[in-house]
């Protein structure tokens, strides 16, 4: 196996993405106490109902960028002078899209209408400053992030994952170091937007310096470009742009109808036991991004037994990880969440069982989602994000009137069950049955004893039932037991290339 196995990839990217991973953990357990220390909770809540409003807007370019950026993924294997035209395409779609959102956040100026859909505010009179501040997050986003959002997703095929990775992290502290510097000094939401904005626009223009001296052949990224290509692509990205506007509706969504429900002083109890769930959606994003370049050359080159196999290592390897993960740290965080946010919020242990709930059944469909996003499989992607949407959102907003909080989690583990069940059936009779190659049940029996495990014990301890300290241990060993039982039913040779991978000895040839 050569050292450019996907094995050696994975372990490379994976590393410093993990040590990005690492720092987002480290800055979202900091930034809490700080916020809540100098901001308050209602001044913390309000911005982060204003940060929610303003993702949702950025929402509306996601699709069109993750659109454009996996056909670059998969042209670049294919054809470099339709890659290029793509690339210098997009800016139409990324001009009519920047239209938009620089719309709604002048709207948001002068109808309070507007603002107060958006959540930002929660009083029966318009603050204005929110309204600006509003204007300036996505006015700065829609002239820069957009499209440099694009040129990122050129290192992806290019083989620059590793770079990516590292300016992923740039981001990170340069969003933390905004956030902190602004509630020690005291800021109001304008002048928070203000710093955040200049911030995010140094990282980025700096990013765009950085991958035109490393990527020069693709430079200048607008030349060549088509308005009809553009519009085409702005136009076959909708599913997908709905899909993410439905995801980051039940996401940000959330926060926006906790704030209207209960006020911004409420936000933080939903968004930390949120962060401490997503610690594990973090983990799995680390392990399972370096195998995007990999599983799209595989449907690209008709590969699809590789296909399988690469899910049957994701479960074993990743589903353990993470399920494991959860019930090893479970016990600590019911006497460090009183540490962390100074006692300022009180735990809602109904709530943390249901969310991670959701990041464990989220985690089981890792692969595939990233699968069926990377080779734009639009129609299933937004099927999976309206069931998240309208449970997440519906029937967590009914639901809380009779469970509070604990309603929008019972919501958002709805939604990832079926949400899982719709991209798993289609992943499984469509794209592999269309590769001619099938998912032995065998390898879905060990993930699933795994997880069930993992369900049952939360259940049981988010709810108060009396057996479920007894189910702590039993969960444990089924967790290892799976794990075990996923382990040998893989073939012998990609047992071997796991473990040489680990040992860190990448020795002989040959490719997943």
């Amino acid at each position: 196996m050569s050292r450019d196995g996907i094995e050696h990839r994975a372990a490379k990217i994976s590393s410093v993405t993990g040590l990005s991973t690492l720092l987002s953990i480290g800055f979202q357990l900091i930034s809490v106490p700080i916020c809540l220390k100098y901001w308050g909770k209602e001044t913390y809540g309000s911005w982060l109902a204003l940060y929610a409003a303003f993702m949702l807007v950025r929402s509306l370019d996601t699709g069109f960028v993750s659109y454009v950026g996996n056909k670059l993924n998969y042209l670049y294997h294919q054809d470099q002078s339709a890659l290029r035209e793509h690339l210098a395409s997009s800016i139409t779609g990324i001009a009519v899209i920047g239209a938009l959102q620089l719309s709604i956040g002048v709207a948001a100026i002068f109808f309070d209408g507007i603002v107060l859909l958006l959540g930002v505010t929660s009083g029966p009179a318009t603050d204005h400053r929110s309204s600006l501040a509003l204007l300036v997050l996505i006015g700065t986003w829609a002239l820069s992030g957009s499209y440099l959002g694009i040129v990122h997703r050129l290192m992806i095929p290019t083989g620059m994952m590793y770079q990516a990775a590292w300016w992923s992290m740039g981001f990170q502290v340069s969003q933390f170091t905004g956030i902190i510097l602004a509630a020690m000094l005291h800021f109001d939401m304008l002048q928070t937007s203000l710093l955040f904005a200049f911030l995010q626009l140094s990282i980025y223009l700096a990013s765009a310096i950085y991958i035109r001296q490393k990527l020069l052949a693709y430079y200048p990224w607008w030349r060549g470009g088509r308005s009809r290509t553009g519009i085409k692509d702005l136009g076959r990205s909708m599913w997908l742009t709905a899909s993410n506007l439905t995801q980051q509706g039940s996401i940000n969504g959330t926060v926006i109808l906790v704030s209207a429900l209960s006020g911004p002083a409420a936000v933080p109890v939903f968004t930390t036991v949120r962060t401490l769930a997503n610690l594990w959606t973090n983990v799995t994003n680390v392990l399972t991004t370096p195998l995007l370049p990999e599983v799209v050359r595989y449907h690209a080159t008709g590969e699809g037994r590789k296909l399988v196999t690469v899910s049957e290592a994701y479960w074993v390897l990743v589903g353990t990880a993470v399920n494991l993960g959860v019930l090893i740290t479970y016990p600590l965080i019911e006497p460090m969440y009183g540490y962390w946010t100074a006692h300022a919020v009180a735990l809602d242990k109904a709530l943390l069982c249901l969310l991670l709930a959701s990041i464990v059944l989220a985690n089981v469909g890792g692969s595939i989602s990233l699968y069926l996003n990377g080779i734009n499989s639009l129609a299933v992607v937004l099927a999976a994000s309206v069931v998240r949407g309208i449970l997440s959102l519906g029937v967590g907003g009914f639901l809380f009137y009779h469970f509070g909080l604990a309603g929008f989690g019972m919501g958002i583990l709805g939604g990832e069950l079926l949400a899982l069940l719709v991209m798993g059936r289609y992943f499984v009779k469509r794209e592999l049955s269309r590769q001619g190659v099938s998912l032995p049940v065998r390898s879905l029996a060990p993930i699933t004893v795994s997880t069930a495990s993992v369900l049952l014990f939360l259940m049981s301890d988010g709810f108060g039932f009396p057996l479920a300290q007894y189910l702590y241990p039993v969960a444990l060993l089924g967790v290892a037991a799976a794990a075990l039982w996923g382990w040998r039913g893989l073939e012998p040779g990609v047992r071997t290339r796991l473990v040489r991978m680990f040992g860190n000895r990448f020795v002989g040839k040959g490719d997943a």
